[in-house]
């Protein structure tokens, strides 16, 4: 892969943050990973990212909320929910607050990599 995408992860669960640091950025990703909604939303007013996973249960600000604010300040930000608290109104909520995909935890890497691909190819549509 030639350029890798910039990713955001943002998860109170640290061990999920660095596997999914780890593997992501061996497939040639600039990975950033921050453990609270608020340091992401910090990092958002500074830095672009391609996408955006996020929990959507952490303390103090929730994924939910993270993708809100976000996409008041970034409409075309790709925002990917994850939880493992699955129901089909947070799915729903989460999509119809601009989330550009759902995972239920614990999801398949595969399920991961296809969004990646999708966004990969969208970038590289967008740069054509």
């Amino acid at each position: 892969m030639p350029d890798g995408l910039s990713l955001l992860i943002v998860d109170d669960d640290k061990a999920l943050l660095e596997v999914l640091t780890s593997l992501l950025s061996q497939e040639g990703h600039n990975v950033v990973a921050v453990p609270s909604g608020y340091e992401a939303f910090d990092l958002l007013g500074r830095q672009e990212f391609d996408l955006v996973l996020v929990d959507l249960r952490m303390r103090r600000m929730n994924g939910l909320e993270l993708l809100e604010a976000e996409k008041v300040r970034h409409p075309e930000a790709r925002i990917v929910v994850m939880t493992a608290y699955a129901t089909v109104d947070a799915a729903v909520q989460a999509l119809r607050s601009g989330a550009y995909d759902f995972l239920t935890k614990p999801f398949k890497l595969a399920n991961l990599r296809a969004i990646i691909r999708r966004v990969e190819e969208q970038k590289r549509a967008a740069a054509a």
